[in-house]
């Protein structure tokens, strides 16, 4: 892009941004628009079931027919105003409360037509019972008289209340004034009246209840309906507050950019003209875009092109002089070790063959109960065990030729062992097998793999505080056959890792290893072309990977 153009692109942009911020707050405030008239007529939904509930009251006090109609009246209005933003009145409560919504103000009407019914039943049914009650106390005289006197007075109390405790206490007295015969259509219309009475409690319970039912839902939709309002209004002042910032921020970017992609690759080629003045050819310009600056900047790479190609050569050959450098003070000083070691163990082998020998000797010798029996049975065994570490030195150095014959890797696996169980070390430890039936064979000697899994065994064992387990598993895996032992030891420190495979180090007590056994095998393994990995986690264990290629 040229520079005239990106000039074109940096005012595009703020063009752009302005357009999108435009028609965003338009959308906002339009909606706003849509839920000012949602409100109006939410509003007017409350304002008429305010009114419902007044003249709700009012019937349910007088029973008058004004109420009745003033109260029908306010049914139809809020049916109407309730269907009339039925969309939008969905999208702010949802469908499901809508339909509650409107289907309570319908059971309000039916809840309301019965309790009319009732209203005007009861006051028919209340005229026959009053007849009737005085034509029962024209016929009658004397005692009964004045017992359906008594039951007069009940009546009232019937009339009155209207409650099922005062309805039971009007029966009992009907049934002990012995009247059953006398008076039975004035206790048919008695229990039909209660049953009115009934049935009008009932139907006013409900009704208030649809009543309360509609009324928390308009509420719940005005609420919603403002709050809506509200984080529209906080959204787009937000978001006027962003487009400024945006604006102010973008713009500063913009500029910079603009300044840096012309000053900035011209002070680049400055800098690096300088360092090709000086000499210093290992840089070169990233080229970006294809503006004017771009092509001189490809014109300058080109020129060093050439220079570089032969500074990453000569840089190559440095490396690679460096590293055949590392591998031969390494097998100097293996060789080193190796010299040295087999010197100290020439000049120590005989005398302690000779101590071995005659303190043996003495022991056969020597009787049972003789106090200093023990202190040379010590001595006999920690001169057998300098006499094995002058053995594991003289293997480690001496470069003992490796015979390679085709061979099934399982086999010296498990004759080791098989080997191993029978030794008491191994009573306290549960050794597992899973070595791969099928495995390819490899070329390798079998003795010298036989130690290999002898020290790796050993190894295991030391590290694990009876009880535990040693597992081992062999298998086929990307072109090698692995021999893999995993114990449930102490794990090695992280630290230690790159350690252990060095002559000498070892963490272990001194009566359980010289730190020999993994250095002899990775010597071992190397002469194999194989390799030896580990893996190990702190108070876990830890698994040693020994790797043979197939066609090694």
């Amino acid at each position: 892009m040229t520079i005239r153009n990106k000039l074109y692109v940096g005012f595009g942009l703020f063009i752009c941004l302005a357009t999108a911020f435009s028609i965003f707050a338009y959308k906002e405030l339009f909606s706003i628009t849509l839920k000012l008239h949602l409100v109006e007529t939410v509003d007017n939904i409350n304002n008429t079931i305010l009114e419902v509930r007044r003249y709700e009251k009012n019937f349910l006090l007088y029973k008058d027919e004004t109420s009745i109609n003033e109260l029908k009246g306010y049914l139809v209005t809020l049916k109407q105003n309730s269907g009339a933003s039925q969309e939008e009145i969905i999208n702010e409560i949802g469908r499901d409360r809508y339909d509650l919504m409107f289907n309570s103000i319908k059971e309000y009407e039916v809840f309301l037509n019965k309790v009319i019914s009732n209203y005007r039943s009861q006051s028919e049914q209340l005229t026959t019972f009053r007849d009737e009650g005085r034509a029962v106390e024209r016929r009658l005289t004397g005692g009964m008289l004045d017992k359906f006197l008594v039951i007069r007075r009940y009546e009232k109390n019937l009339l009155l209340y209207k409650d099922k405790n005062t309805f039971q206490i009007f029966e009992k007295a009907f049934l002990n004034a012995g009247l059953n015969g006398i008076a039975v259509k004035y206790h048919e219309h008695a229990v039909r009246l209660y049953e009115l009475f009934r049935d009008e409690a009932f139907c006013i319970d409900k009704l208030r209840l649809k009543a309360r039912e509609v009324q928390s839902l308009t509420e719940t939709l005005s609420r919603n309906t403002r709050e809506h309002i509200d984080r529209t209004v906080k959204m787009t002042m937000r978001l006027l507050l962003a487009a400024l910032l945006t604006v102010v921020i973008l713009g500063s970017l913009v500029n910079r950019e603009l300044v840096m992609s012309i000053s900035g690759p011209i002070r680049k080629l400055q800098e690096m003209t300088k360092n090709v003045a000086m000499g210093d050819f290992s840089k070169c310009i990233e080229v970006k875009g294809n503006d004017e600056l771009a092509s001189l900047e490809c014109s300058f790479n080109d020129m060093e092109s050439k220079l570089k190609e032969s500074m990453n050569s000569l840089e190559l050959t440095i490396k690679r002089l460096h590293e055949k450098q590392a591998q031969l003070v390494e097998a100097e000083k293996r060789a080193s070790i190796g010299i040295l070691a087999a010197g100290i163990a020439h000049e120590i082998n005989n005398p302690l063959t000779s101590v071995l020998t005659f303190s043996n000797l003495m022991l056969e010798q020597m009787p049972e109960d003789d106090p200093r029996r023990g202190r040379l049975q010590m001595m006999a065994k920690e001169t057998a065990r300098a006499s094995n570490i002058v053995r594991q030195l003289l293997s480690f150095a001496k470069e003992t030729p490796v015979t390679l014959v085709k061979t099934d890797v399982n086999q010296p696996v498990r004759e080791i062992i098989d080997s191993l169980v029978a030794r008491d070390a191994f009573k306290d430890i549960e050794l597992t097998t899973d070595l791969s039936d099928g495995l390819p064979e490899i070329s390798a000697d079998p003795a010298r793999l036989g130690q290999v899994v002898m020290n790796m065994m050993l190894n295991a064992l030391h590290a694990i505080t009876p009880p535990g387990g040693i597992h081992v598993l062999t298998r086929l895996k990307d072109g090698f056959v692995e021999i893999l032992f995993s114990d449930t030891g102490c794990g090695i420190p992280r630290e230690n890792t790159g350690k252990i495979f060095d002559p000498f180090f070892t963490t272990k007590d001194a009566i359980k290893g010289t730190g020999l056994g993994l250095a002899v095998s990775y010597g071992i393994i190397k002469q194999h072309s194989g390799e030896i990995d580990v893996e190990s986690a702190v108070g876990k264990g830890s698994t040693f990977i020994v790797r043979l290629p197939v066609n090694g």
